[in-house]
């Protein structure tokens, strides 16, 4: 774990404009997706408007549209996670990533990226969904239970996430195919649980930085492209990928 931090923290002080490109790169891009499904949803509003109809949110037609804008902005933005792991990979050989590549391989990678995501999120149902119903219908009504069941599902999320990402890297920064990224991933597993658990608690930190007003911008330029990239790294000396 420390030596892929070290050769990540390397290779950021040689060429951190690389870097800090691919996070402007993935913050430019997301707004683009994200005021491209505001402008839908408000071509939406203008239609229906014309028709003489309210939008309201009992509306099953606007739930439908509702719906299928966040799909569709999801699955560009799990293309864009893509992009974003790449983008870090090619800096760690001082390659630099145009917007139009950037771009490209976020489309190309959406769909491998989203029923990565998704498979995710069936074991996480799996897992904490049967949490979540007894509380609901039985023990709502227990003192202490919310801050049980709360964090269970916490821990139940961490353990869940921990578990794709390497899989998750593995189809972005080394556009492996669906069926390599579970396979590679459950040998990268086996091989480096220990050091990896240890990054990746660093990781979720900067992930929860990302979000704080003013530490944000350290932690989006800085922080959150070491670490993600010592990830990269740690996958890298581990395992064999194929890689295009």
């Amino acid at each position: 774990m420390i030596n892929s931090l070290k050769k990540s923290f390397n290779a950021y002080s040689k060429k951190p404009f690389l870097f800090v490109w691919a996070s402007m790169l993935h913050i430019f891009i997301s707004l683009i997706f994200s005021f491209a499904a505001i402008g839908v949803f408000l071509i939406y509003f203008m239609f229906i408007s014309l028709f003489g109809q309210e939008l309201t949110l009992e509306a099953i037609s606007t739930l439908a549209v509702i719906g299928v804008i966040l799909t569709i902005l999801l699955l560009f933005m799990n293309g864009i996670n893509a992009a974003l792991a790449r983008a870090y990979k090619k800096a760690l050989t001082k390659g630099k990533t145009s917007v139009a590549e950037f771009y490209s391989y976020a489309l190309d990678k959406a769909p491998e990226m989203f029923a990565i995501m998704l498979t995710r999120e069936f074991i996480w149902l799996l897992v904490v969904g049967p949490a979540i119903a007894l509380y609901v219908y039985v023990l709502q009504g227990y003192e202490y239970m919310d801050w049980l069941v709360g964090t269970y599902a916490f821990c139940a999320t961490f353990v869940v996430h921990m578990i794709f990402t390497p899989s998750l890297i593995l189809a972005g920064a080394f556009n492996a195919s669906i069926y390599d990224s579970f396979r590679q991933g459950l040998n990268f597993w086996r091989k480096k649980h220990m050091f990896f658990i240890g990054i990746y608690i660093i990781f979720a930190v900067a992930w929860l930085l990302n979000f704080i007003p003013l530490l944000q911008i350290v932690s989006i330029f800085f922080l959150y492209p070491l670490v993600y990239t010592a990830m990269v790294i740690m996958m890298q000396d581990t395992i064999r990928v194929g890689d295009d």
